[in-house]
């Protein structure tokens, strides 16, 4: 690959984490600001909902995130241009071989069961199945952000593919997109990590809560294995999908946090 086609990807992924960066901060001082004024005696604000942590904690815990987040970007930045760079790395294959060499009993079907749920029309319709139904139950800010805020990454995942222009490992099915970063994995921690999220948000504690919370951290853990032992990905593919997925996920969570204490405050 040319060098100047290297500094376009660069330069397209600086752009990328400097627009996140600067357009959805994790550390909004107006928000932190309207939550210790909203606050009251007993760890109360004014419209009545509990607040778990004191305002200082608060403020620490958001800038942690915001560090968080940064170095995130930052680290992906710097994968998707040596991905872009390099067809593979060295450690790729040692781990690849080590993950097709597993002879369990029924884990080649349960891989290739995991990745039809990330395959074609099925993404479409888990995002438009599950949130409609939100919506039809009253939880429409849920709803939206699950619709949208998937979707979206999507697309953006798309973006990153293309800047990046990693090929695929060898193999003997034929894919239509490049490489890097995995598409099953981001939609995996987008989707179903955001199911994660609610389920650990709106679930009493339980039987059901400890079942979902626990089907859906195994969907996408498994997930990142399944695509490396389909020689769908290189390893590192896989990783680069985590960071990216797991930075947009971040984003959904603040974007539903914001709008659900302006939910509140309206109420």
């Amino acid at each position: 690959m040319t060098s100047v086609k290297g500094a376009a990807s660069l330069g397209g992924h600086a752009s990328y984490c400097y627009a996140i960066i600067s357009v959805i901060p994790m550390a909004d001082k107006q928000y932190i600001e309207e939550q210790i004024a909203g606050e009251g005696k007993g760890g109360e604000n004014v419209a009545g909902t509990e607040i778990t942590v004191s305002p200082r904690r608060a403020v620490r815990r958001a800038k942690w995130a915001e560090i968080v987040f940064g170095v995130g970007l930052v680290v992906y930045a710097v994968m998707a241009v040596l991905a872009h760079r390099y067809e593979h790395f060295g450690w790729d294959i040692d781990t690849r071989n080590f993950i097709q060499s597993i002879t369990i009993p029924g884990f080649g079907k349960l891989m290739t069961w995991i990745s039809v749920l990330g395959n074609g029309w099925v993404p479409v319709t888990l995002v438009g199945g599950f949130g409609l139904a939100f919506i039809s139950a009253r939880f429409r800010i849920e709803g939206l952000i699950c619709i949208l805020g998937v979707g979206l990454g999507g697309a953006m995942n798309r973006l990153l593919k293309a800047l990046t222009d990693r090929p695929r490992p060898p193999s003997e099915f034929l894919f239509n997109h490049e490489s890097f970063p995995s598409g099953h994995v981001v939609f995996f921690i987008e989707f179903f990590g955001f199911l994660f999220f609610l389920s650990y948000v709106l679930l009493r504690r339980g039987r059901l809560r400890r079942a979902a919370l626990a089907l859906l951290a195994a969907l996408v853990l498994i997930i990142g294995v399944s695509r490396v032992y389909l020689s769908a990905h290189w390893p590192s593919d896989v990783v680069g999908a985590y960071l990216a997925g797991g930075l947009w996920l971040m984003l959904m969570i603040e974007i539903y946090r914001r709008l659900k204490a302006r939910q509140r405050k309206q109420e």
